[in-house]
């Protein structure tokens, strides 16, 4: 038995050989070293990987883990043996691996280093790829990103892997007796030791070792639970508070806060972007090709249109099929040259629709992190000026968790500009947000555009969105641009019907031609529409814009009606706290035998949008009521591209 008083337990001691312990901290100690880079950088390239590939890699680099260790010892053996291909030619050269103390770290390493990839891979999985993706468009190398974005935010799963790995080394046996052997002094770890002891009947003894491998593991768990800890408290302190004066007292020293800047006004002509590119998706193939030199350019189209993919293509996330990109006479694409200008020196700023703040970083940090070329002084001034433009100076020293949803976006805004990029590419900047806090971040991105004078194109669904902060418009459909042109022109003139659509309008109907051509029937409201002069060019639809319609009580008995007023019915109505909106269908619609093919169809009912006031004196009045349009108001559209 192990004696338990403390002079008998060191006597007993100083009798034990201790040389497998020392063996088995200095095996796995290296197994570590060797696993942790290997199994970060492989864990690295695996998350790239999707499908079949990154399936084939998983089965093999967690081989190890799965398989009995006697099996991988054996295999390592043959492998590394005098005869095998590895080792034979290593005996020629005069190096041995089996049965020496390499040998147990070879065995080690390959048995943690499935706990180290797996634990990696899964803390690198985690973080959002918009991160590296932004911390790229700021400038910085791979390995910038790595060190100082990838890394600090997977630690707390790379210190369990670690941990882990360290764990599993220290208790490696089976692979390690059949590659190492159990040579006392040379090749028998503390697991080893305690068979031997087994073995011997000396019970003593491989408790004495088993209290060792215990009393280890247990110290590498607590201190992987406390560097968890020490890294959940650094986050808890980036989202709930604990700031550095001492940098926040640098930072807003006197000659360090600039005045506001002064707006800065493009010049005429100073912007001009082309774009020919071809890209396959996964349900149609992008193909555009426009020019615009508008300083505001919003991509408008429905969810899948190709928009976001189109600002991926212009960033340098995604490499066209084919194609070419200028922007500023800079190329920065071009298939038949084989020109592909990366990421990191596109010197475009990415602000995408959650904002992609390094959570880790400061306000201030963040906003610095494309500026590391820059002299400390001069990088210090430039991230005061982007702040006092955005109005968050005071808050320089907060972490992204800390702001609010307006605060964030305008820290993303202000980290874009200090880049000094040559466009702003904005993926969606308000979707996370509510509809009131939403109009807010709107005129404030409207203000900063104005003032900071970059160019910027808008990727929106959002109509209004487009119309408030964008001059001109291309709007997407599977891939295509169905309209581009002045926002005034492509809201008040659409030529097809999607393009109607996605700029609001709410009633369409198929049309059908009468035999008088100033005469059009609506199949789907059965009513008949006037227009001046016989229309020039191709249609099949007529729209009308919810607010361009007017609902009046009906005229007295006997009157009558006017081009393009006709008798309506409720149907139904929705109030909302200033407009209403109110659903009518054609009362007693008349049949139009030469245009109406189904002569028992219920017409379909017609949107009107007026406001709640008007919508209270109306529905005094008795039914039917009037619904009149102004011919100027009427939309005649195509169902494809003329």
């Amino acid at each position: 038995m192990i004696p338990l008083g403390a002079p008998s337990f060191i006597s007993y001691l100083s009798t034990v050989d201790l040389s497998p312990l020392w063996l088995s901290l200095r095996s796995a100690s290296l197994a570590v070293l060797l696993v942790a880079p290997l199994g970060i950088y492989s864990a690295q390239q695996v998350r790239l990987w999707h499908g079949a590939k990154r399936t084939a890699a998983d089965l093999l680099l967690l081989s190890p883990l799965v398989l009995p260790p006697t099996v991988l010892g054996f295999i390592l053996l043959q492998l590394l043996g005098r005869h095998g291909p590895i080792g034979g030619p290593l005996h020629e050269i005069g190096i041995e691996i089996v049965f020496t103390w390499q040998a147990t770290v070879l065995s080690s390493s390959v048995c943690a280093f499935p706990l180290m990839y797996r634990s990696a891979l899964a803390a690198l999985d985690q973080i959002d790829d918009s991160l590296p993706q932004v911390a790229r468009s700021l400038g910085a190398s791979e390995w910038r990103v790595m060190r100082e974005i990838s890394l600090p935010l997977a630690l707390p799963g790379l210190v369990a892997g670690i941990s882990l790995s360290f764990a599993r080394a220290l208790g490696e046996f089976g692979t390690t007796l059949m590659l190492a052997g159990n040579i006392p002094g040379r090749t028998q770890t503390l697991p080893l030791a305690i068979f031997a002891a087994v073995d011997a009947g000396d019970t003593s003894r491989a408790w004495f070792w088993t209290m060792f491998v215990l009393a280890l593991n247990g110290i590498s768990l607590l201190l992987m639970q406390r560097l968890e800890r020490r890294a959940n408290g650094q986050r808890f302190a980036r989202q709930h508070g604990s700031r550095a004066p001492q940098l926040e007292a640098q930072l807003v020293q006197p000659p360090l806060i600039p005045e506001p800047p002064k707006p800065a006004v493009l010049k005429a002509q100073s912007f001009h972007l082309s774009v020919a590119l071809e890209r396959q998706l996964a349900d149609f193939p992008l193909q555009l090709d426009f020019e615009t030199s508008s300083g505001r350019l919003g991509i408008l189209g429905a969810s899948g249109a190709g928009k976001s993919q189109l600002l991926r293509c212009l960033a340098g996330l995604d490499a066209p099929s084919r194609g070419r990109i200028e922007l500023n006479g800079r190329l920065l694409f071009d298939s038949r040259s084989a020109v592909n200008v990366p990421l990191q020196k596109r010197r475009m700023g990415l602000v995408f629709q959650h904002y992609a703040l390094f959570p880790h970083l400061s306000v201030l940090d963040n906003v610095g992190f494309g500026l590391a070329h820059l002299p400390a002084s001069e990088r210090r001034q430039r991230v005061a000026d982007q702040l006092s433009r955005v109005g968050l100076l005071a808050m320089a020293q907060r972490f992204p968790g800390q702001l609010s949803g307006g605060q964030q976006q305008r820290v993303a805004l202000a980290r874009a500009l200090a880049i000094e990029p040559e466009m702003l590419l904005l993926d969606e900047p308000f979707s996370a947000q509510d509809t009131y806090l939403r109009r807010q971040l709107q005129q404030q991105m409207a203000d900063l555009l104005k003032d900071c004078g970059v160019p910027a194109m808008l990727v929106t669904h959002d109509l209004e969105e487009a119309y408030r902060l964008c001059d001109d418009l291309i709007v997407l459909d599977r891939g295509q641009v169905l309209a581009h042109g002045p926002k005034h022109g492509v809201f008040d003139h659409p030529q097809q019907l999607i393009v109607a659509r996605l700029s609001g309008c709410k009633n369409f109907s198929r049309l059908r031609r009468l035999p008088d051509p100033t005469q059009l029937w609506a199949l789907d409201w059965q009513l008949q529409i006037s227009v001046e002069l016989p229309p020039k060019s191709q249609f099949s639809q007529v729209g009308i814009r919810a607010n361009h319609l007017k609902l009046n009580p009906a005229p007295a008995a006997g009157s009558q009606l006017g081009p393009n007023q006709w008798l309506c019915e409720l149907q139904k109505f929705s109030e909302g706290p200033h407009r209403v909106s109110v659903y009518v269908i054609a009362a007693k619609p008349s049949k139009n035998p030469k245009a109406n093919l189904d002569q028992n169809q219920h017409p379909s009912p017609i949107q009107v949008e007026i406001r709640r006031e008007d919508w209270l004196e109306l529905r005094e009045h008795p039914q039917p009521w009037l619904l009149s349009v102004a011919e100027a108001r009427l939309l005649l559209l195509c169902e494809t591209a003329v």
